[in-house]
């Protein structure tokens, strides 16, 4: 079991395989972005979550564990336009 983090501004794949998402830091430069965890390796399939931010209110997150969202397949987190993510996840 690890604890992993990753700041993205673009689409991508966070993790291959089972895990738990735990904490996220989101924000947006400019207007409102949405920002979506599917489980999946890619933005189909299982949505676990989906969040609009503001550039105005930043989303700070964190989970304690009887909450921490699980995936199976994978974590693949679509970026909206003028999106930022730093997401923590933790590994089985």
């Amino acid at each position: 079991m690890a604890d992993n983090r990753n700041t993205v501004t673009s689409s991508t794949l966070l993790r291959t395989g089972t895990g738990s998402l735990i904490g996220m830091v989101l924000s947006a430069s400019t207007g409102t972005t949405t920002f979506t965890f599917w489980n999946n390796t890619a933005s189909s399939a299982t949505k676990i979550l989906e969040i609009h931010v503001s550039n105005a209110q930043p989303v700070i997150l964190f989970l304690s564990e009887m909450f921490f969202i699980d995936f199976t397949t994978g974590l693949y987190l679509t970026v909206g336009s003028n999106g930022s993510a730093t997401v923590w996840w933790r590994d089985y």
